[in-house]
């Protein structure tokens, strides 16, 4: 009888000891895949939040940048638009679509970089510049301002296409990087 007794305390322990093995292995496994999957849900959350990041970033960047084409159209058919004068609707309109480019400036700035910031600063304060000198040129002489001045002109145009080129690089480089740089002749 004792070695019956011994044989079934030997299969008993052989059999928790096995159970405590295998329970160990079951723990340390299960608690390896429960932090993998955190790290996978961290990494997920990472991804989702500079997804949206970019998302933001690119509405910021492509309204002020539809009002920077907005105004520098305007603009440019007012320096080359035939005809005596600037009427007070142009320069109005003009004012306002320089208005509404400053309003977006904050959401570009806010939403950075640093470079993509300075740049939209630049092209809004070259943009400020010009409707300023048009306003004045408007008020003062009532002549249209390419015949006031050509070289005016030219140096307003340059800056302004200058400006905004270094916005567009700027976003473009911010949002991905795999953007095929812009043409320098177009």
């Amino acid at each position: 009888m004792n070695d019956t007794v011994a044989v079934a305390l030997i299969t008993a322990l052989s059999t928790l000891s096995a159970g405590a093995v295998t329970g160990g292995f079951a723990f340390w496994g299960t608690r390896r895949q429960a932090k993998e999957q955190a790290q996978q849900a961290r990494e997920d959350r990472s991804e989702q939040r500079a997804a949206w990041h970019r998302d933001v970033r690119r509405d910021a960047y492509v309204r002020f940048l539809d009002l920077a084409v907005q105004v520098d159209q305007h603009m440019s058919f007012i320096w080359m638009e035939p005809g005596p004068s600037i009427t007070a609707e142009k320069i109005e309109h003009m004012i306002e679509l320089t208005s509404q480019l400053w309003k977006a400036l904050p959401a570009v700035l806010l939403e950075g970089p640093p470079a993509v910031a300075e740049a939209a600063r630049a092209f809004a304060g070259a943009v400020a510049e010009e409707c300023d000198t048009l306003e004045e040129i408007a008020g003062s002489s009532g002549e249209h301002p390419l015949y006031v001045t050509v070289d005016g002109f030219t140096t307003f145009h340059d800056q302004r296409v200058i400006a905004q080129r270094r916005f567009i690089e700027a976003a473009r480089e911010t949002l991905g990087g795999h953007l095929p740089p812009l043409d320098p002749q177009g």
